[in-house]
């Protein structure tokens, strides 16, 4: 592998469109689970928003991965990132919380403990708070090419493969595995491995697949690798599911190997793509822009066309209402963004 030879707008735009459809992934992702819980495992209706589900799992790594990207790959003062980067997240993060506030039903103490604890998608901004505030340890890391493999290396074992292990072993084990695997598990805990666990796992990633240049047998390698963990994320949870007769998110969790394959595949589809038609390109980074806020509104606006509409993903056949469904949010959510992008202090500090 050797450095990539693309120039940064070249990049800049695969980023524009990794943004515009890992935002559709999620709003895609929360209409499945939408009613997810509610229907019974054996029925269309759970199968459907398992397999939606499954697909879009790669939208929240990609995120991490694209910041990943572009932050390890300058040089950017801790003061900098304190009063341009973290400063704007938490902002964000108040006001956002305070309108979902507002919007939970009850009493003033359950609006107050809403504000505190955040909407169910707000731990996205939090989590790349901590790890902006990484930035300068992570950094060093990744500027070297030895410690950056060795680091990738340890992270894909200890926060990926070691843990997915006794999730099968769990689900699909004998007692004398289960009892083998728990035991193990112990002694993996001991190791206290936190500096390679975690979403800075995803953030290196991104830095560093960013940064190299796949070959075309590697990259249809981790294409193949993708395709199997589409196909593990959907066929494990459900046939965990079918064997306990109760939904199962098992092989959902971001940090699972079947996600990780999903997440590296769609990144590394988008970097090696052909973006040639201007017109497109244009409004992808336009759309681009306006992806923060979508993300933050997109949850308001799905609970909202369910509460005053009755529109939710079994309001009608399934499969089509989700990506219908998924649809109406992704416009009225980048139009409410795109709006608010106007607005200047709103613009710098809110979306």
């Amino acid at each position: 592998m050797k450095q990539n030879g693309q120039n940064w707008a070249e990049r800049t735009i695969y980023f524009d469109y990794i943004r515009v459809f890992a935002t559709f992934a999620v709003m895609i992702l929360h209409l499945s689970g939408q009613n997810w819980h509610s229907t019974d495992v054996n029925g269309f209706d759970w199968q459907v928003f398992n397999f939606f589900d499954s697909i879009v799992r790669w939208g929240v790594p990609v995120f991490v991965m694209i910041s990943g990207a572009l932050f390890l790959n300058r040089d950017i003062p801790l003061k900098t990132i304190y009063t341009k980067y973290i400063l704007r997240m938490v902002i964000s993060y108040v006001i956002w919380s305070s309108i979902y506030a507002l919007f939970t039903e009850g009493s003033m103490v359950d609006k107050i403990m809403a504000f505190a604890t955040g909407h169910y998608h707000m731990w996205f901004i939090l989590m790349i708070v901590g790890l902006y505030m990484c930035v300068p340890f992570i950094k060093p890391i990744a500027e070297n090419d030895n410690k950056v493999r060795y680091f990738l290396l340890l992270a894909f074992f200890f926060a990926f493969v070691i843990p997915e292990f006794f999730t099968l072993a769990n689900d699909f084990g004998n007692g004398f595995v289960i009892e083998g695997a728990n035991a193990i598990r112990q002694d993996v805990n001991n190791m206290n491995m936190h500096i390679v666990l975690g979403y800075a796992s995803y953030f290196v990633l991104g830095y560093y697949v960013n940064k190299i240049v796949l070959s075309k047998r590697q990259r249809m390698m981790i294409y193949v690798m993708g395709a199997i963990g589409f196909a593990a994320t959907i066929g494990l949870d459900l046939l965990v599911a079918l064997k306990t007769q109760t939904y199962c998110s098992n092989y959902y969790g971001y940090f699972t190997v079947n996600v990780l394959f999903e997440a590296l595949a769609i990144f590394t589809w988008f970097k090696y793509r052909k973006y040639q038609h201007n017109r497109i390109n244009e409004y992808i980074q336009k759309l681009s822009k306006y992806s923060f806020g979508a993300y933050l509104i997109h949850a308001l606006v799905i609970e909202q066309l369910n509460l005053r509409a009755g529109l939710n993903t079994l309001s009608f056949n399934s499969a089509f209402a989700v990506l219908f469904i998924g649809m109406i949010v992704f416009v009225i959510s980048f139009s409410i963004s795109a709006l608010l992008n106007q607005i200047p202090i709103i613009k710098k500090y809110m979306v």
